[in-house]
């Protein structure tokens, strides 16, 4: 029985991770380019994280330390995902605040 929910688990993170890459490969600039970073980074790594902890126990060094890693990738995403798309509107525009005309769209 632990067997069908450990393969259950890791075919769920290979099937998140494989649409995310084609989300991104599809994406057409880089702020939509993050969105698909979410679920690579939250979703996968736990079902991963989850398949290990089940098939090896959760004191094993395999199980400590796919736990860890899934819980550091899912707490870092949204910093990094932030500083990501920060970097690219300075790239883009030089600045990272919002432009004059940015902001006359806003508000109409």
């Amino acid at each position: 029985m632990t067997d069908v929910l450990v393969w259950g688990l890791v075919v769920l993170g290979t099937v998140v991770q494989v649409l995310c890459v084609l989300g991104l490969l599809l994406a057409r600039n880089p702020y939509d380019r993050l969105h698909f970073t979410g679920p690579a980074s939250t979703i996968a790594p736990v079902a991963f994280a989850l398949a290990v902890f089940v098939d090896e126990g959760p004191v094993t060094q395999a199980g400590v330390k796919s736990v860890l890693i899934a819980l550091t990738l899912v707490v870092l995403n949204g910093a990094l995902v932030h500083a990501t798309a920060r970097a690219a509107r300075i790239r883009e525009h030089g600045n990272w605040r919002l432009l004059p005309e940015e902001r006359e769209e806003a508000g109409s």
